[in-house]
């Protein structure tokens, strides 16, 4: 099958519960990715209950512009947490955030300019760490695997679930997780990585104990070699 062919229903339940259920995942199950997930809000929440219904412990973030906000939010509040991000376009202004703050009240509002990931890959080699990879497990809408949300093009490549199993890239991924995010980042790694100007040093704790856990694994990894 082509990398432009959309995921399933079903592709979506069964990696989320074989995350869980085999591969011990314990973050949270995203809607973002380059896109606004409350377009397809009628999916998102027949995903969510699917999802639960095979995983019951589950757990959700939503990340948004804020701009599709109904009225009442009161389902909003099936979410472990809630992410807005407000670029302060007066054309494009969130809406309804009291609501949603009402609903869930770990509603964070972040406000944001527009940042350089457009031209995030430049031309010098560094050797210093990253540890983004920490932070996500991208699957896009068609069923591609990412390193992490700034290598919007895809320049490193993982594969696609349509083609290779979801075991297969799980491996993959550590590797190149591996490759960069040691006490420098490995002369063979990915050209996008050793380039890219959007490289995180720290470790993302939207989830607290997962990002202490990335640390000391990083940490203790540094003390065996």
């Amino acid at each position: 099958m082509p990398a432009d062919e959309p995921l399933t229903d079903d592709q979506i339940v069964d990696i989320a519960e074989a995350m869980h259920l085999k591969h011990g995942f314990q973050g949270r199950v995203g809607w973002h990715y380059y896109c606004e997930p409350l377009m397809a809000s009628e999916r998102m929440w027949r995903l969510m209950d699917r999802i639960v219904g095979k995983v019951p412990d589950a757990a959700f973030t939503l990340w948004t512009n804020g701009t599709l906000f109904p009225a009442d939010c009161r389902e909003f509040q099936r979410f472990a947490e809630i992410h807005v991000t407000d670029y302060g376009l007066p054309s494009h202004p969130a809406r309804n955030l009291r609501a949603v703050r009402n609903s869930r009240r770990s509603t964070k509002v972040h406000r944001w300019r527009l940042d350089g990931r457009l031209n995030g890959i430049g031309d010098e080699v560094r050797y210093s760490p990253c540890h983004r990879m920490f932070t996500e497990f991208i699957v896009d809408y068609f069923g591609n695997v990412h390193v992490c949300c700034y290598d919007w093009q895809g320049r490193v490549s993982i594969g696609n679930i349509h083609k290779e199993p979801l075991d297969e890239l799980i491996h993959r991924w550590h590797e190149v997780r591996n490759q960069i995010s040691g006490d420098v980042m490995d002369p063979t790694s990915p050209e996008a990585c050793l380039k890219c100007k959007m490289r995180s040093p720290g470790f993302t704790r939207f989830v607290p104990e997962i990002g202490m856990d990335a640390e000391r694994f990083v940490r203790s990894s540094l003390c065996r070699e």
